[in-house]
């Protein structure tokens, strides 16, 4: 029986959510499913828990990768006065989150994100080799998107042709099959796409079977979270969380 990778994305800063997640993955364990290792890309972002999902995250045996918020946050202090203005006048919203973040999640959090998680992770699993990425590999600023042309996919991954599986974040899962390998989007965790619910994916690391999970959490609790701990010119937030982006 092949080892099988569970892989949540866009964790986003939602502790409610990575809990869920987690927790199904451990009942998946519980009913046979060979789920050795787990994998977040994605970690910081627009829900309330920054350092709550830090602490989960450092005493827990889960492999993390950079989402681009992630990046932002770990160079933020890196950025001189007329880079962060050209930012914040480019992406005003983004940067009062970046910011937010990068305040509330104390030293030791920044120190992890800058110093401890990787922008891309590369694995191999016996003869298969696995990229797992935020966006397009070596550009952590260019997400996949789903339903694409199938020349979009195989112009990915010709550039990798040595793996047989990239494995993106997103808020809409899918697979992409190509001549070279298969590109794979686990879902929205943290958050997710209108319509949808939050999910994550399972890989089989042998045969490259992949199954997709959906569960649900509290959104009440993030709400409240939400209102007493973020400032009021993030209030759309509230509805991001309830009805997708």
């Amino acid at each position: 029986m092949g080892m099988k990778v569970g892989v949540i994305s866009n964790v986003h800063g939602n502790l409610k959510a990575l809990v869920a997640a987690l927790s199904e993955i451990e009942k998946l364990k519980e009913n046979g499913k060979n789920i050795e290792r787990v994998i977040v890309i994605g970690v910081f972002g627009y829900m309330p828990y920054p350092k709550e999902v830090y602490k989960l995250l450092l005493n827990s045996n889960l492999l993390c990768v950079r989402g681009r918020i992630d990046h932002l946050i770990a160079k933020w202090s890196d950025m001189d006065e007329d880079s962060k203005k050209q930012f914040t006048a480019e992406e005003p919203f983004l940067a009062k989150i970046v910011e937010w973040n990068w305040e509330k999640m104390g030293r030791d959090a920044r120190k992890w994100i800058r110093n401890d998680v990787p922008a891309f992770l590369f694995d191999k699993f016996g003869d298969n080799e696995f990229i797992f990425s935020y966006g397009k590999p070596f550009n952590i600023h260019s997400e996949v998107k789903p339903k694409m042309p199938l020349s979009y996919y195989e112009s990915i991954m010709a550039s990798i042709r040595k793996s047989e599986m990239l494995i993106v974040a997103g808020y809409e899962p899918f697979i992409a099959e190509t001549t070279y390998g298969k590109v794979v989007c686990p879902g929205g965790a943290g958050l997710h796409k209108k319509g949808l619910k939050p999910s994550f994916a399972v890989i089989d690391t042998t045969n490259l079977d992949v199954s997709f999970h959906e569960f649900s959490y509290s959104k009440k609790d993030v709400e409240d979270r939400i209102r007493e701990l973020m400032p009021p010119e993030f209030e759309e937030l509230v509805s991001l969380l309830y009805h997708g982006i």
